[in-house]
């Protein structure tokens, strides 16, 4: 039976793309209403145009990735006639497959280090300097003998990774990548949750992960043309302009920014006559009463509802329900299971320049420091040398002292470079920094208090003289500048609080079996939890594939 009133906890991504298919595919006389605190919708997604450039200002996510781009996302696109928008960075560009790790200064500590371009594959690593002594550990996975520990239900991806390969490279390349991604400490993420096609592949090759990896990825391939033939489309024999775009390029975003997807999506549903969009309101509690949902608001009104989607981090629907009777029934300890990670992204736009700011390339990832993630986000001042002077000038360097650092940098995103046709020297050079995670936040010295709530939430600011010259400093560390940076024409920081899950070891386990609980609980199968840290990946395309699938399944009671 369809329902008669369903209600969606959540405007971000999945929230709006869940609202979109279920108003497509729902009849008419079916009610859609979405719930969302914030007065707009979006969620992290939140995009700056900036003048004289074809790249925005991101908040958030920068971009999608091409190669991989499930159906869901190419459908969605279609479907909001969103193909003559894109943006797309060609895979034959600096930005489509040039890749940086930093490598610390080991000789020297406490001296600028090395952008280290990642080879793009395993049989690239004769060809890099930097990485050639990784061969020997790959090539040896093949012979060592088979360590998956016995009983085995999970483990983190640092230890698999150091326990197959060695860890070092769990360290020095996989905990950058996992920085980029989750902005988490991969020795705490599970890698069932985060990068299961690394235990998909041990199992096929019996043990070995390098022998399994082929026959994994087949299988996985063949798993998701099945998905595809379960929503109505086998992929055969269909190649649409879009596919073509997407199959030469890496990455791509809009001509309006990320955020033309969430904003397209909202024009959308407010020209269909049975679906509600409430800003400015959020859920306070919900109450089962006779097989429905009722819905009480935090401006005391109430809905009342057949079905219910939630969208909503975890720990946010934990406080909503936690007080309700069916949750003293059907308890969800488990919606606590996993932490969420903070993470600053610090926007900057320099002027045109004769000469490059930056390398050529997508931008650098920086991995767990040898000696662990520091206590402070900034670096105590220390003794300076002379190698110091292109970066901090000769004023600074007089002084004897090296100025304050920032050391809680995840990477750095080389916007610009995403469109192909960028020139430095007529348009703006646009970076991104990322900060926290596993680090510690940076606190500006303007900034007005710390949160400590567990709510995700989001705040932007700029940054005082002195705190933007100190980021600046750092950035020429990272990027061994040869002069100072110049001074930007923009810059904003956005501080997200919990913002990413991080999946502990054993969350997979532990999610399936929250699902499971209110499948058959009180709660009931017309009470649905997606997206928000239930275990579906953490990146866009994750979150618009399972809405989509849900908003188009029919098994609801």
């Amino acid at each position: 039976m369809a329902p008669r009133h369903l209600v969606i906890f959540g405007g971000g991504i999945s929230g709006l793309t869940t609202a979109f298919y279920c108003a497509k595919s729902l009849p008419k006389s079916t009610r859609i209403t979405l719930v969302e605190k914030s007065h707009r919708l979006g969620g992290w997604i939140r995009s700056l145009p900036i003048a004289n450039s074809n790249v925005a200002l991101e908040a958030g996510p920068r971009t999608f990735r091409a190669m991989s781009a499930p159906y869901s996302l190419t459908r969605l696109i279609e479907d909001l006639n969103l193909q003559d928008h894109i943006i797309a960075t060609p895979l034959g560009s600096p930005a489509g497959h040039m890749r940086y790790v930093y490598l610390e200064n080991e000789q020297e500590p406490g001296m600028p280090g090395e952008l280290a371009l990642v080879p793009p594959t395993p049989l690239h690593l004769p060809l890099s300097p930097h990485f050639r002594w990784m061969i020997r550990p790959f090539l040896a996975e093949f012979w060592k003998q088979p360590n998956t520990p016995k009983d085995y239900d999970d483990e983190s991806i640092d230890s698999i990774i150091s326990r197959r390969f060695s860890p070092e490279i769990a360290r020095q390349l996989v905990s950058a990548v996992i920085h980029g991604i989750y902005a988490a400490d991969s020795r705490e993420l599970s890698v069932k949750s985060a990068l299961p096609i690394l235990t998909h592949a041990e199992r096929e090759g019996e043990g070995h992960i390098l022998a399994g990896m082929w026959p994994a990825l087949v299988k996985r391939k063949q798993m998701l043309m099945a998905k595809r033939e379960q929503e109505g489309d086998s992929g055969k024999g269909k190649t649409t302009q879009l596919d073509k775009i997407l199959a030469n390029s890496a990455t791509f975003s809009f001509s309006g920014g990320m955020e033309m997807v969430p904003r397209t999506l909202e024009a959308r549903l407010n020209e269909m006559g049975n679906v509600d969009l409430l800003t400015g309101n959020g859920v306070a509690s919900v109450e089962k009463e006779n097989g429905d949902f009722k819905i009480k608001l935090e401006d005391d009104s109430v809905l009342n509802a057949s079905h219910v989607i939630s969208t909503l981090p975890l720990p946010s629907l934990y406080n909503i329900v936690s007080s309700s009777s069916a949750y003293k029934t059907t308890p969800l300890p488990q919606l606590l299971s996993n932490p969420h990670t903070s993470v600053q992204v610090l926007n900057l736009v320099f002027p045109p320049s004769p000469t490059p700011i930056h390398p050529p390339g997508f931008g650098f990832l920086v991995p767990r420091p040898r000696n662990d993630y520091p206590s402070t986000a900034i670096a105590e001042p220390r003794p300076t040398h002379r190698n110091m002077a292109p970066i901090l000038g000769e004023s600074v360097l007089a002084t004897g002292q090296t100025p304050p650092l920032l050391q809680n940098v995840l990477g750095t995103a080389f916007d610009s470079a995403i469109d192909a046709t960028h020139d430095h020297k007529t348009q703006p050079t646009i970076m991104t920094m990322m900060l926290g995670g596993p680090f510690p936040l940076f606190q500006p010295s303007n900034a007005s208090s710390t949160s400590t709530s567990t709510e995700s939430s989001t705040s932007s600011q700029q940054l005082s003289p002195s705190d933007l010259e100190m980021v600046l400093r750092t950035l020429g560390f990272y990027l061994g500048a040869e002069q100072p940076l110049p001074q930007p024409t923009f810059h904003v920081l956005h501080t997200h609080r919990n913002c990413i899950p991080t999946y502990k070891p054993g969350s997979s386990r532990i999610l399936y079996e929250m699902k499971r609980t209110v499948r058959e609980g009180a709660w009931g199968p017309r009470f649905k939890i997606i997206g928000g840290g239930a275990g579906h990946g953490v990146g866009l395309a994750d979150n618009i594939t399972l809405a989509r699938s849900v908003a188009l399944r029919r098994d609801d009671d």
